[in-house]
């Protein structure tokens, strides 16, 4: 996995995925949840407003992982995955 070797190289990095068990299995130290498989980082069902409010709070949520010292791995869902236009959780 390309993020577990940056960091081996001292170089914070940060994955986004909605895998997180694979992942953690791949043993990726900073993992942000995205919002589904084929599109981690949107929403193709919301609104072109709805999708950039997504999108920065994911981006947001990575770049702040990537300040902090992690040691055994860190999780962070920065997204209650209810939409009001997916109605889905």
């Amino acid at each position: 996995m390309l993020e577990k070797e940056i960091e081996r190289a001292g170089i914070p990095a940060v994955l986004i995925t909605s895998l997180i068990p694979t992942a953690k299995m791949m043993g990726a130290n900073r993992i942000v949840q995205g919002v589904g498989i084929t599109h981690p980082l949107g929403n193709p069902r919301v609104s072109q407003g709805e999708e950039k409010s997504l999108r920065r709070k994911i981006l947001r949520a990575a770049l702040q992982l990537l300040t902090e010292k992690i040691e055994n791995g860190k999780v962070v869902t920065p997204l209650e995955m209810e939409t009001p236009s997916s109605g889905k959780k």
